[in-house]
C-alpha cells in the first residue's frame, strides 16, 4: 500500500469512528446537547483554572507557566491546522487537525499536574471529557483531537524542562 493509500485509508476510518462516535452520543436522550455544552465550556473551565491559579498565593508562577504552555501549544496547533487545512465534520470552515483545545488543555493540565498532582488528574480528566464531547459535537474528529493532545502534552514537555526563576525568567 503506497503512502497516500495508507493516509487516506485512515483518514476513512478516522470518519468512520467520529461518526460512529456522533451517532452514539445522538441516540441518548439529550446528548447531543450534553456533549454541545461540555464542548463549550471546556475553554473558558481551563481559563478559570489558570486564573484561579495565577490569583492564589502559592501558586502563581504555576499559573503563569500553565498559561504560557496553552498559549505556545494553541498557537502551534493553529500554525499546524492552517497549513494542514483539514476539514472539519462540523459546518465550522476552518481545519480541525490538530485540535488547539485538545493543544491548549492538555498543555495546561500538565504543567499543573506536574505540582498539583490532583488539581492536574482532575484537569486531565477534564480535558479528555471535553475533548470527546468535540468530536460528539462534530467539532473534531478522533485523530484532530488526538494530534492536539500530543503536541500539548509536547510542549509541556519541553516547557517543564526550563528552568525558572522567581520572577519567571529563564535561568
Amino acid at each position: 500500500m503506497s503512502s497516500p493509500e495508507l493516509t487516506s485509508a485512515i483518514l476513512a476510518v478516522d470518519r468512520k469512528a467520529g461518526g460512529q462516535v456522533r451517532s452514539m452520543v445522538a441516540s441518548l436522550p439529550g446528548g447531543h446537547e450534553y456533549a454541545r455544552l461540555a464542548a463549550d465550556v471546556m475553554a473558558p473551565a481551563f481559563q478559570g483554572l489558570v486564573l484561579g491559579l495565577i490569583v492564589l498565593p502559592g501558586s502563581r508562577m504555576l499559573g503563569v507557566r500553565a498559561a504560557a504552555a496553552g498559549t505556545v501549544a494553541g498557537m502551534a496547533a493553529k500554525v499546524a491546522r492552517d497549513a494542514i487545512d483539514r476539514p472539519r465534520p462540523g459546518p465550522r470552515g476552518e481545519g480541525g487537525f490538530p485540535s488547539r483545545h485538545a493543544a491548549s488543555s492538555m498543555a495546561i493540565a500538565l504543567m499543573v499536574a506536574r505540582q498539583r498532582p490532583l488539581l492536574g488528574g482532575a484537569a486531565l480528566v477534564a480535558a479528555m471529557t471535553g475533548l470527546a464531547a468535540r468530536v460528539a459535537a462534530a467539532d473534531h474528529e478522533p485523530l484532530d483531537v488526538v494530534a492536539g493532545a500530543g503536541l500539548g502534552a509536547a510542549v509541556a514537555r519541553v516547557m517543564r524542562r526550563r528552568r525558572w526563576g522567581r520572577s519567571g525568567t529563564r535561568r
